[in-house]
């Protein structure tokens, strides 16, 4: 490939923040496994894990001759769940989640201050909410299916420099 794509480059910088997601850095999880895309189910071994993807990108032209351009990404996390409500263990995957792409690379923990529009590389990244589920079977396993959008600015026919 000649050129990363801007969604790529984000979707990159999406899976840095992801894997600072650690007991370590103060967060209530840590994940074994981070996929982009993924269709396979995960297996008990890789819980709690992530998949995460971009559904869509819808494009506006505007009169100053760029694209506004809003992605959404869907961040999936998979857990184990015996003792815990599965609404609670949601919840707490998704405020890491959320946390943890609202904090820079460099300074990954919870009590960091706030990276904003992952580190200025986007115009904005927003949470939209999520949505628990749970699986069926023996060994239930639960998560979350967390929502952003992402808004960034390219030139038109540019499809690898963005702001």
């Amino acid at each position: 490939m000649a050129y990363t794509p801007a969604e790529t480059a984000i979707l990159n910088e999406i899976k840095a923040r992801l894997e600072n997601i650690t007991v370590a850095n103060e967060y209530n999880n840590e994940f074994k496994k981070i996929v982009r895309g993924q269709m396979e189910p995960f297996k008990g071994y890789d819980l709690p894990a992530v998949n995460y993807y971009k559904p869509t990108t819808e494009v506006e032209k505007t009169p100053y001759g760029k694209n506004k351009n809003l992605m959404s990404v869907v961040v999936e996390v998979h857990s184990k769940t015996r003792d815990d409500y599965f609404v609670d263990v949601a919840d707490s995957l998704a405020a890491d989640v959320a946390t943890g792409l609202f904090r820079a690379t460099t300074a990954p923990k919870v009590s960091d201050t706030e990276s904003i529009a992952l580190g200025g590389t986007v115009q904005t990244i927003t949470y939209l909410g999520h949505s628990p589920f749970i699986g069926p079977g023996e060994k239930p396993f639960c998560g979350t299916l967390i929502r952003f959008e992402i808004l960034f600015e390219s030139n038109i026919g540019d499809m690898e420099n963005y702001s």
